[in-house]
């Protein structure tokens, strides 16, 4: 098979010599694309490339018939409509760290280069001006700084800073306290982080959550003369609240090399301001970082593309390859567990509750959860279902998912349950592998069942009692359906049973209801697993 790439922008020589090296690629390099043109030229395409030039909107994947792969060449993906790209179960990937290094010497750059003037003295210098006094600094040493978000790129800005002798704080919610220990930082929240910073540097991505996270309140919060480092997304600092705490005197001085809008417009008031230095985007522009992007990005369309791994991956719940391999069987089982649910409710599923046990399976409740949410869409919905839009789906449909315990099932090495809700009901099945790869349903609600959950299977509620296994084996006879395993399950003699029929053809409807009057049947369902 010949995997078709299009690409957006420049990309490393030494990438474009992998795509070059591979007998199975083809690839166009289309530069200047807008949305909409970008839409025009996506259909036949298996993989998009793009870095920031261009936006990838719902427009754009409602024209791609075939993509299933795109990577963005760099780490942020404010210009990807990833859930868009979910629900449509496209991967999308980016490269988190083949910059780093780059940024984080950036961030330092300008982070001295804002305490020694160093750009206004080079100007003034070159102007014929030797003004020692004006431009005279401030040091790092034992000073504060503050960085929100203490990713790849903002531990590595702390090392730097400690290496200076500065303080570290932090700001990130998802930073553990080990962590912070090992890094020799300080975890405080927001408001403190705003009140004893000297500086302040700011490595967050960019969310909905996140955008305009400094602006006139949180700079009120400040120190008097703070001073801001922004090589992140543009959209995190209000401009104009920047602007107006320079010209007040409360923010002694700002580097920022990303922008609300890029280019920078030329009539952007950050251009007059002395105390801000600017520059275009530059963070991950080193040689070594644009090599390092390039090969790694076409490595991992490459892979992706041919099912071998998902790296990087930020829409995929699992990305290690070994692992998906390695979890097939257990993925595939609770897939037939949603569809066995999804097929047996009276109506339609408004929440599901999933509780997994055994140590092959316990680490890994986001993917089984997927795997179930998969099984459960599949009979309802006429389009594609994948590990990557299930869940965007499920939502979509107003179904809420959460992790349980102690739900009353048996004791299995590894055990996946789901419990789901329908208006006016609900059911618990549990399932196992036995030997890694014989799965089996093992209860269903109070019913303790052995059943192969595969084909075509009648599942049906009676009441036990002498004659049923006959009379339901008769009528099928006679419509010439054969039977190729029962398992029956009851709570007590006498009372209620479960049964799973496997049949070797299908049942007509006509068969169907003339089992339903039998009069010991409570309810009957024909399902395909």
């Amino acid at each position: 098979m010949t995997y078709k790439i299009l690409i957006t922008d420049d990309l490393s020589a030494q990438g474009i010599a992998l795509l070059e090296g591979s007998s199975d690629v083809e690839y166009d390099l289309i530069k200047g694309l807008t949305p909409e043109t970008l839409a025009q030229r996506i259909p036949g395409y298996d993989g998009l490339i793009v870095r920031s030039s261009v936006n990838v909107t719902t427009e754009v994947f409602e024209a791609a018939d075939q993509l299933r792969v795109i990577g963005r060449a760099g780490v942020g993906i404010d210009n990807i409509d990833v859930n868009a790209a979910s629900m449509r179960g496209i991967i999308v990937m980016n490269t988190p760290g083949a910059n780093t290094v780059a940024t984080a010497e950036h961030t330092m750059a300008l982070l001295l280069a804002l305490c020694r003037h160093v750009p206004q003295a080079h100007t003034s210098l070159k102007a014929g001006q030797w003004d020692r006094k004006k431009y005279t600094g401030i040091e790092l040493y034992r000073k504060t700084i503050g960085i929100i978000g203490m990713g790849r790129i903002g531990a590595r800005v702390a090392l730097r800073c400690r290496a200076f002798g500065m303080d570290v704080l932090t700001y990130d919610p998802y930073l553990g306290e080990d962590v912070a220990e090992e890094l020799k930082i300080e975890r405080v929240d927001l408001p403190e982080l705003f009140a004893r910073s000297d500086f302040i540097s700011i490595h967050a991505a960019l969310t909905t959550d996140t955008k305009n996270m400094i602006d006139a309140r949180a700079i009120a919060k400040m120190k008097d003369g703070v001073r801001i480092i922004n090589a992140a997304r543009g959209p995190l600092i209000d401009e104009e609240a920047l602007i107006e705490g320079i010209e007040s005197g409360k923010i002694a001085a700002a580097a920022l090399d990303v922008f609300t809008q890029e280019p920078l417009p030329a009539d952007s008031p950050l251009l007059r301001l002395d105390n801000v230095i600017l520059t275009p985007h530059l963070a991950a522009s080193t040689e070594e970082a644009q090599r390092d992007v390039g090969t790694q990005i076409v490595d991992q369309m490459l892979d992706a593309l041919q099912d071998l791994d998902f790296r990087n991956a930020i829409n995929m719940p699992i990305v290690d390859a070994s692992l998906l391999k390695r979890l097939r069987p257990f993925l595939e089982l609770a897939e037939k567990v949603g569809s066995l649910q999804t097929q047996l409710a009276e109506d339609a599923i408004e929440r599901v509750e999933v509780e997994v046990e055994g140590d092959e399976v316990r680490d890994q409740i986001k993917a089984v959860t997927v795997a179930l949410l998969k099984g459960i869409l599949e009979p309802v919905l006429q389009q594609t279902v994948n590990y990557i839009n299930a869940p965007h789906l499920a939502t979509r449909r107003g179904i809420t998912v959460s992790q349980t315990s102690g739900l009353p099932t048996p004791d299995y090495p590894n055990l996946i349950s789901c419990r789901v809700q329908w208006a006016g009901g609900s059911r618990t099945v549990a399932a196992t592998l036995f030997n890694h790869d014989e799965p089996r349903l093992v209860q269903v609600d109070q019913y303790r069942v052995d059943v192969r959950p595969e084909g075509i299977i009648l599942v049906l509620s009676n009441h036990d009692q002498p004659g049923i296994i006959g009379r339901v084996g008769t009528i099928l006879g006679e419509h010439d359906i054969n039977i190729s395993v029962w398992r029956y399950g009851r709570n007590q003699p006498y009372g209620l049973a479960l049964s799973f029929i496997g049949v070797d053809s299908d049942v007509p409807q006509k068969t169907l209801n003339t089992l339903l009057d039998f009069e010991p049947i409570i309810w009957l369902k024909k399902v395909h697993l």
